[in-house]
C-alpha cells in the first residue's frame, strides 16, 4: 500500500510539475521507427493497426517500471541502460568524452543525444508522450538526411520518477553514451533536483522538458515554454477572456507543493483577480478520493461558473464526472499538463478552455504544425497526440535550430554557445518568444489558447498567443 501511495503521488507531480503534461493512415512499425531514429536509415512504410507496436506502452524505455531490471531505460537501438553507446565507446568522467571534448563526434557519426524523465508506470500516462515526440523527431529527421549530414541517435532513459535513479540514468547518459545534449526531460521535481548540479558541473545543456517550477535560474536548462508563474497567470487570462463566466474557484490537491503553488498564484497572491476573474470558492482535494460530490456542491452554492481542478488527468476526469452527476456542469478552465488530448469526450467535460505552455497540439495548418502532425502521423504511437506530445516536439525543434547553427562542431559547448544567441525565438510558431543569456531562460508573458468543445479541439487564436 505504501509503495502505491507512493506511486500516485508521483502521478500528480508528472501531471502537474509541467505547470504553466488517434492518428490514422499510414504508420510505420516500431521496428523501423527505433532503426530510423538510431542510425539514419528511412524506413519503408507499412500499415499498423490497432494493438500492433506503436501503442503508448510500447515506448521503447517506457515499458518497465523503476528497479524493474535493465530494460528501464532501454536506448533506441533495443541496447539496455547503461550499454556503451553507438560508437562503442565508453566516455570519461571528467566531462571530456571518449568521442571527444564535451560529446562532439566526428563527421559522419551520429549526434547523440537522450532524455531522462517518468517514462514507465502510471505516470507514464502524462509523460511519455514527450519522449514518444522526441524519437517521433529523430526518425523524421534521419528520413530527412539528418542534421548537418549527421544521423541522430535518440536515447530515452527511464527514471519512474526515483530521484537515485534519475541521477544514475543521467550520469550514464551524458559519461557512457556520450551524449551532446539532453532534450526534452520530462521530469518531476524531486528528479530535477537530482542531477541539477551534476549538469551544471558537467556542463550538460538540458534542451527543453517539463517546464515545472524547478525550472528556473540554471544556466544549463533551456527550457522551451515559460516559467510556471507566467503559465498559470496565462491560463487565468485565458478564462477572463474566452470564458462564459469570471466567477472562478478552483480544486487543489492536498499531496504535492505543485498544486499548492497553482493555489497560491492564483488565490493568496491575487493572480486570478489581477487576470479579471472573480474568485468564488476554493479547497483542497485528494487524489486518492473515488468521488467529489461535496465540491461539487460546495462550488455551486459559491456561484463558481469557472472552476479549474489541479490534480492529475485522472483526478480533473472524476471531479467532473462527479459534478455531472450532481447536474452541474461548469466550464473548466485548466492548466495543460492536467488534461490528457481524449478528455474532452469523458462525462462533463465537453466545454475547456486550456492554456497550452507550447504550441497547440490540434486546430492549427501552419508549416511548423503540418510538420509534426506528419511525422507524428507516421510514426506517433497511435493515439492523438496531446500537451506532452507538444512539449516534447518543440525541445526537439529547439535543439535542432541549434545543432544546425553549430555546423560541423556539434558538441555541448557549441550547442550553448548557439542557443544563447537567441532572442525572441519561436521556432516558427511552436514555442512563445524565447531569449537565452549566460544566467537562463529570460521570461515570456505569453500562451496559447486551445478549446475543447463538442469532442473536437480547436485554437481560437491559431499560432498567435495570449500575451499581457
Amino acid at each position: 500500500m505504501r509503495f502505491r501511495t507512493r506511486t500516485r503521488v508521483l502521478v500528480v507531480l508528472c501531471a502537474v510539475a509541467t505547470l504553466v503534461a488517434a492518428a490514422c493512415g499510414t504508420r510505420v512499425d516500431r521496428d523501423s521507427i527505433i532503426r530510423a531514429a538510431d542510425t539514419g536509415a528511412g524506413p519503408a512504410a507499412t500499415q499498423a493497426g490497432p494493438g500492433e507496436p506503436g501503442a503508448l506502452g510500447d515506448v521503447p524505455g517506457a515499458t518497465a517500471g523503476p528497479g524493474s531490471g535493465p530494460t528501464s531505460g532501454q536506448a533506441l537501438d533495443g541496447t539496455a541502460q547503461g550499454v556503451g553507446p553507438s560508437s562503442g565507446k565508453r566516455g570519461s568522467t571528467a566531462g571530456g568524452t571518449a568521442e571527444g571534448p564535451g560529446g562532439a563526434g566526428s563527421p559522419g557519426e551520429p549526434i547523440v543525444i537522450g532524455t531522462v524523465g517518468a517514462y514507465s508506470g502510471p505516470g507514464g500516462a502524462a509523460l511519455a508522450q514527450g519522449a514518444r515526440a522526441l524519437q517521433v523527431w529523430g526518425a523524421h529527421v534521419n528520413s530527412n538526411g539528418g542534421i548537418n549530414g549527421r544521423p541522430v541517435k535518440v536515447i530515452v532513459m527511464d527514471d519512474g520518477g526515483d530521484a537515485s535513479k534519475a541521477r544514475s540514468l543521467m550520469k550514464q547518459l551524458v559519461e557512457e553514451h556520450n551524449a551532446v545534449a539532453v532534450v526534452a526531460a520530462m521530469t518531476v521535481v524531486e528528479t530535477l533536483n537530482s542531477w541539477r548540479g551534476y549538469v551544471e558541473d558537467k556542463q550538460v545543456p538540458i534542451v527543453g522538458g517539463s517546464c515545472g517550477p524547478e525550472w528556473t535560474k540554471s544556466p544549463m536548462l533551456f527550457r522551451q515554454c515559460p516559467a510556471s508563474p507566467q503559465q498559470i497567470f496565462g491560463t487565468a487570462v485565458i478564462g477572463a477572456k474566452y470564458a462564459k463566466s469570471d466567477k472562478f474557484g478552483g480544486l487543489f490537491c492536498s499531496e504535492t507543493q505543485s498544486c499548492t503553488f497553482v493555489e497560491k498564484e492564483l488565490f493568496d497572491k491575487g493572480g486570478a483577480k489581477r487576470a479579471g476573474l472573480d474568485p468564488q470558492y476554493r479547497a483542497r482535494i485528494s487524489v486518492f478520493q473515488a468521488d467529489y460530490t461535496a465540491e461539487c456542491i460546495q462550488a455551486r452554492n459559491a456561484g463558481v461558473e469557472l472552476l479549474m481542478v489541479v490534480g492529475d488527468p485522472g483526478t480533473v476526469e472524476r471531479v467532473a464526472s462527479s459534478c455531472q452527476r450532481q447536474n452541474y456542469t461548469p466550464q473548466y478552465l485548466q492548466i495543460s499538463s492536467t488534461m490528457r488530448a481524449d478528455a474532452i469526450t469523458k462525462p462533463g467535460l465537453s466545454d475547456v478552455l486550456l492554456g497550452m505552455s507550447t504550441f497547440p497540439f490540434a486546430g492549427l495548418s501552419t508549416p511548423a504544425f503540418r510538420e509534426f502532425s506528419g511525422a507524428w502521423e507516421r510514426y506517433g504511437d497511435g493515439s492523438a497526440p496531446g500537451p506532452a506530445a507538444a512539449q516534447g516536439w518543440a525541445s526537439a525543434k529547439l535543439f535542432e535550430q541549434a545543432a544546425k547553427a553549430a555546423g560541423g562542431q556539434i558538441s555541448r559547448a557549441s550547442i550553448i554557445s548557439e542557443l544563447r544567441t537567441l532572442r525572441n525565438e519561436r521556432l516558427g510558431g511552436l514555442t512563445t518568444p524565447m531569449t537565452f543569456t549566460p544566467e537562463g531562460p529570460a521570461d515570456s508573458n505569453c500562451v496559447f489558447v486551445m478549446h475543447g468543445k463538442g469532442g473536437q479541439w480547436t485554437a481560437p487564436r491559431g499560432d498567435t498567443p495570449e500575451c499581457w
